[in-house]
């Protein structure tokens, strides 16, 4: 797929997709699924609502703005789309997701499409920190890890032991938008692409990305405040808001058993269970971060062991929440972040 614009015909590739994936390619889901293309301006198509607001603050009046998935409580990792939500996609002048599989049913879309240019923010996040995000395929890495991992749970190893196994993990997690410098990456190249389809226009979309990674300055230099006090510990139901929490070098302390569990959709077993309500009861982490996206009975008795032990529960969505925008949002998050961490002890310095 090309980053260039080449002349086509949207109208005629929607319903060419939509004609393909009308056999069963994908399944209809029919509770989202309502975005399309437009006669105003260049045409973006987003896979979340996260990504379309991105777009969105570097498209302003000058290009409309779509998400395939608009409902806050649908888990795009599960997320099956319309012939219609194909249709969008092959008709875009220029789509944004994820990528990794995390939003496999835009891949899917784009297979049977011609050459659309997309912005993909695990392209960004590699070009803005080096490293990769093999795909989403949940607990490989962490399996290899497990056994080692456990007995440390079970046995209480020390703090300098946890943060050396469980600090730093976040570099292959597919959840690239909870990195503050990969979002503003993303708006970067959402404004040259749109620029190259719009040049009248160039100089806005460029002017709103730069403004977009200015209104992140703030958070990035409260997330380096926390770091600056050492390394607080914390436990999290899944690893949605890793790479957030890795700019603050805050230490992972889930029981690697339990979170390979978790994120391949089966139930974690009995030790590691035990090793993680533990964790919790026992107080030793800052707080809990939780999905309310993908809550199951296992990970709502977490978070009852969690608020029984009065611990902070930080939540974390995988969409925007309804009202908010992305700067909010994060804002929003980085300040539990400050208030659980407010009167916590760190677990080593701020050093490395």
């Amino acid at each position: 797929m090309s980053s260039s614009s080449p002349a086509r015909t949207p109208r005629a590739l929607a319903l060419a997709a939509a004609a393909l994936l009308g056999g069963g390619v994908l399944t209809a889901c029919g509770t989202d699924g309502d975005a399309g293309t437009g006669d105003d301006g260049p045409t973006v198509v987003a896979s979340t609502t996260v990504y379309a607001d991105i777009a969105e603050q570097v498209a302003g009046d000058n290009a409309s703005v779509e998400s395939v998935i608009s409902d806050p409580a649908a888990d795009p990792h599960s997320y099956e789309a319309s012939p219609a939500d194909a249709a969008a996609v092959a008709g875009a002048d220029l789509v944004v997701y994820n990528g990794a599989g995390y939003d496999a049913f835009v891949d899917m879309a784009l297979d049977n499409a011609g050459d659309v240019p997309v912005v993909r923010g695990v392209d960004e996040f590699e070009r803005v920190t080096g490293a990769s995000v093999d795909g989403h395929d949940h607990g490989q890495e962490d399996h290899a890890e497990e056994d080692h991992a456990e007995g440390d749970a079970a046995e209480g190893s020390g703090a300098e032991d946890d943060h050396a196994d469980h600090a730093h993990e976040a570099a292959g997690n597919e959840h690239v938008w909870f990195s503050p410098p990969t979002a503003a990456a993303v708006a970067e190249r959402v404004a040259e692409e749109l620029a190259a389809i719009d040049s009248g226009n160039a100089e806005q979309y460029r002017d709103n990305a730069r403004a977009f990674a200015d209104a992140l300055t703030p958070l990035e230099a409260r997330l380096d405040e926390i770091d600056d006090r050492g390394h607080f510990p914390y436990a999290q139901t899944e690893r949605v808001g890793a790479h957030l929490f890795e700019a603050a070098h805050l230490t992972d302390l889930t029981p690697r058993g339990f979170l390979a569990s978790v994120e391949d959709d089966t139930d974690p077993s009995a030790a590691d269970l035990a090793a993680m309500l533990d964790l919790l009861a026992e107080r030793r982490v800052a707080f809990l971060a939780f999905n309310t996206q993908t809550e199951t009975s296992v990970t709502a008795r977490v978070r009852d062991a969690a608020e029984d032990a009065d611990l902070v529960v930080v939540d974390l969505t995988e969409t925007l929440p309804e009202g908010a925008d992305y700067i909010g949002w994060m804002t929003g998050i980085v300040d539990d972040l400050s208030g659980a961490l407010a009167d916590a002890t760190p677990v080593g310095d701020g050093g490395h």
